[in-house]
C-alpha cells in the first residue's frame, strides 16, 4: 500500500507562516543569529519534543507543555530530533528568502547570519490570523519568547548545548 502523508516541517509555506508567528510576538527587538531562530521554530512546530531540552531552573514550568501539546504528534512515526531539524534547514532557508525578499526581515542583517525583523507590517487580515493563534496559543509563545530572550545560542549552556539540536563542543563562545 502507498501511502501519502504531510509533513509541515518540509513545507516552505508553512515554515514562512511559522516565521511570521515568531516575527510578531516572540522575536526581540534585536538580531538573533539564525540557528536561533530556526531552533525557536522547531519548538513551534514540535512543542511536544521539548521534553528532552535542558531548561533554566526558573524555566522548568514549561516542561508541562510537551504534555499539554502531545495530541499535534503527527501518526507516523518521525525521525530523531537531530536529524529532523537538520533535514528541515533547507526549508527554513527558502521561507527566511521569502520573507526578506518581502522586506518583513532586514537584508543586511540576514546576509550576515542573523535575523530582525522590520517595521514593516503585514495585511491586516494576516495580522489578525498571526495575533488568533498566537494567542490562542499564548503558553508556547511565552515559553519560545523565554529562549529567544533569556538564552544564548552558543557555549556550554547555550541553546545549542540544552537541546542537542547542534553541535556545540567547537563553539568559540
Amino acid at each position: 500500500m502507498i501511502q501519502l502523508s504531510y509533513q509541515p516541517a518540509f513545507d516552505p509555506f508553512h515554515a514562512a507562516w511559522r516565521l511570521l508567528r515568531l516575527r510578531q510576538d516572540v522575536l526581540p527587538e534585536t538580531a538573533l543569529p539564525e540557528d536561533h531562530v530556526r531552533i525557536l521554530d522547531f519548538y513551534l512546530l514540535f512543542p511536544f519534543r521539548l521534553d528532552a531540552m535542558r531548561l533554566k531552573a526558573t524555566h522548568r514550568r514549561f516542561r508541562k507543555l510537551a504534555a499539554a501539546y502531545s495530541e499535534q504528534r503527527p501518526y507516523g512515526e518521525l525521525p530523531d530530533d537531530r536529524t529532523l531539524f537538520n533535514r528541515m534547514q533547507s526549508i527554513q532557508t527558502a521561507a527566511f528568502d521569502t520573507l526578506v525578499s518581502k522586506e518583513l526581515f532586514d537584508l543586511p542583517e540576514y546576509e550576515r547570519g542573523c535575523i530582525l525583523a522590520t517595521f514593516a507590517t503585514l495585511p491586516s487580515d494576516l495580522q489578525g490570523r498571526v495575533s488568533e493563534i498566537n494567542e490562542a496559543q499564548s503558553d508556547l509563545v511565552e515559553f519560545l519568547r523565554a529562549l529567544a530572550t533569556e538564552y544564548e545560542l552558543l557555549g556550554p549552556d547555550g541553546l545549542k548545548d540544552r537541546t542537542g539540536l547542534m553541535e556545540h563542543l567547537y563553539d568559540a563562545a
